[in-house]
């Protein structure tokens, strides 16, 4: 294998595969490459739609509404595929970053129970993904990241949990 180059296997359909090495043959060029280049184009398309997202070190442009606060709270994800666990790493009014070692398949709303060490609270909280990235930085088994926007939250448990930001994005504040 070359520099910066992973094996990847995969199965494809028999007729895509015939097509890909009859369009390779009259290219002159390696079938390798053609996927190469058709993933990039894949990856530029969903890019745009904001589906997926490279991981960048700094974004582009701050959207967000609301300030967002670095913290360590854990959190279980329900689905109709069972339970995940996770950590929220940051967190706004508006929604959350979670660090996850396995991916909930799903593209309906989520139900979190976050829990708040500091306040001895767990939140209830629907929402919806709003975008996926996948972090492979020094790590024996790769995790994701998952952005969330909150869609409803338990009236009652609202005002607790809003106070628990406020706190961490005072604390943080300089």
């Amino acid at each position: 294998m070359t520099k910066n180059r992973n094996s990847y296997n995969t199965t494809l359909r028999t007729d895509l595969t015939r097509r890909l090495r009859i369009l390779a043959a009259q290219k002159g060029k390696r079938q390798n490459d053609l996927l190469e280049e058709a993933i990039q184009d894949l990856l530029i398309k969903y890019e745009k739609d904001s589906q997926v997202t490279a991981l960048s070190p700094v974004p582009k442009a701050e959207r967000r509404e609301h300030p967002r606060a670095e913290v360590s709270w854990p959190v279980r994800m329900i689905t109709a595929q069972g339970l995940y666990e996770g950590e929220i790493k940051d967190i706004s009014k508006g929604g959350a970053l979670i660090q996850c070692s396995e991916l909930p398949i799903t593209d309906d709303h989520l139900e979190l129970k976050i829990e708040i060490p500091d306040h001895l609270l767990n939140i209830s909280a629907s929402v919806e993904k709003v975008r996926l990235n996948l972090d492979e930085s020094d790590r024996a088994l790769p995790s994701y990241d998952m952005a969330v926007r909150f869609l409803g939250i338990d009236a009652d448990q609202r005002k607790p949990l809003f106070n628990a930001i406020e706190q961490k994005t005072r604390t943080i504040a300089p």
